[in-house]
């Protein structure tokens, strides 16, 4: 049976980087629905239904037999489209057997899989994140499995002023100040945010890889997009005195497990210090940790939710995007029919 409908499913979710699949059955799942990914002989990335057409056992607990998925159960044998093409006791295939196939793309090393109508998968674009793999930025990045719901995800990293008090170590300086008019613009799919900060000095840590004075000034434009429910990106600028700038993006791609879990991938780059394998460590110390208390946070709000339900809320006029996030993500799951 496939599970009730709570998250949109008429999006294309990135919830693997491209490393991670190769000639090896590999599990995820997305959007309540099982899938297994493997790669065929010329590269292409497949993507079935996790699950044996005859009886309910994982396909991933099988085997791969060329470009094709053997069931380790019953022995049934699936093709990349997801069609069964042999059961090892008849010599003909049961009329109908096959298992969903799922439309794939790669792009900026990552793999993303489309959930919905298969036929609808054309009219969607894929978020562009060209920083994740151009050989002008340099990414640290980590995932991890959350129990938290993607939406609660979402309305967090479009948040910025939570980050003072999740780690006030990374904040920028800027933050402390009062923050400038916050420009929002919206569609019926997406929103997006900018603002402009006047100059204030760099935090300690992105001070010390820059290589700049503590207290050198810099002029901070921030922008922050939901170009669908797969994604948030944040873009941080800055530019010193000198005019030079320097840009960090932080992506967050985030694919709903279930109603009340997700899997995030983040990453951190920047077009400074590229190649430097010391500020690679540095930023990955610094950000796993800082997601890990993200993590922490958003599991505890969770846990809150799932034993009292949702309350009355208080907002102010910093949560204008995540509040229209979530009209978007509600709106979306009603049009599918959830």
């Amino acid at each position: 049976m496939i599970p009730a409908l709570t998250v949109p499913r008429d999006c294309w979710y990135a919830p693997l980087a491209a490393h991670e699949v190769n000639d090896d059955l590999v599990p995820v799942r997305a959007a309540g629905l099982p899938v297994v990914c493997y790669r065929t002989s010329d590269g292409s990335v497949v993507a079935l239904e996790d699950r044996c057409a005859h009886r309910a056992y994982p396909l991933s607990a099988g085997e791969l037999i060329g470009d094709n998925v053997r069931c380790g159960l019953c022995g049934f044998v699936y093709g990349p489209d997801g069609r069964c093409v042999s059961v090892p006791t008849q010599p003909h295939v049961p009329y109908g057997a096959a298992v969903r196939s799922y439309p794939t793309r790669e792009a900026d090393g990552l793999v993303w899989i489309w959930l919905g109508e298969p036929g609808r998968a054309g009219l969607h674009r894929i978020p562009e994140l060209p920083w994740l793999a151009d050989d002008g930025w340099s990414t640290v990045s980590g995932e991890e499995d959350v129990l938290a719901s993607f939406l609660l995800l979402h309305e967090n990293f479009a948040d910025v002023t939570q980050v003072p008090f999740v780690a006030p170590e990374i904040a920028p300086s800027v933050l402390d100040t009062v923050p400038p008019p916050l420009e929002v613009i919206v569609s019926e799919t997406s929103v997006s945010l900018r603002r402009d900060f006047p100059p204030a000095p760099l935090p300690a840590w992105q001070a010390e890889i820059v290589g700049c004075p503590l207290d050198a000034p810099y002029r901070t434009e921030q922008s922050g997009f939901f170009p669908s429910p797969a994604a948030w990106v944040d873009h941080w600028d800055a530019q010193g005195e000198d005019g030079e700038w320097i840009r960090l993006r932080f992506t967050h791609l985030v694919t709903p497990i279930d109603a009340s879990s997700s899997r995030l991938v983040w990453a951190v780059s920047r077009d400074f210090a590229l190649g430097n394998r010391a500020v690679d460590q540095y930023l990955d110390a610094i950000f796993t940790d800082y997601y890990d208390r993200v993590i922490d946070a958003m599991e505890v709000a969770q846990d809150v939710l799932d034993i009292d339900g949702p309350g009355p809320e208080v907002n102010v006029n910093a949560d204008a995007v995540g509040l229209k996030i979530r009209e978007i993500v509600n709106s979306l799951v009603t049009a599918e029919g959830g």
